[in-house]
């Protein structure tokens, strides 16, 4: 596995101004262990979701959990991708897996 920077989405409600969204002045980051590989014909036959694109990936990680709609960098490649849903072993195992999709292109469906 290899290091990963990770930017997690973060905000708050603002109740005050009928319950608008008000983004965090400083997301918080963090580091894990993870690697990103290709989804496989297996994966994409039992994910209901919906459509995925040619930049979705699978993300395995160190037991770390991640939010939908965080962001991360790959260390080895500079690639940046965000968490699209989470996949799940079951609880027989501490890995954690996610789909994600990588940013700074444009999805074609």
């Amino acid at each position: 596995m290899r290091d990963m920077h990770g930017i997690e989405p973060a905000g708050s409600i603002d109740s005050s101004s009928g319950g608008q969204y008000v983004p965090a002045i400083e997301p918080a980051t963090f580091r894990f262990k993870g690697l990103v590989m290709p989804l496989s014909n297996e994966d994409l036959q039992y994910l209901p979701e919906g459509t995925y694109t040619k930049q979705s990936q699978k993300l395995y990680t160190n037991g770390e959990r991640l939010k939908v709609g965080a962001t991360f960098t790959d260390t080895y490649d500079n690639a940046t991708y965000t968490v699209i849903q989470e996949l799940t072993h079951g609880p027989i195992h501490p890995v954690k897996r996610y789909v994600v999709e990588s940013k700074g292109v444009a999805a074609s469906r």
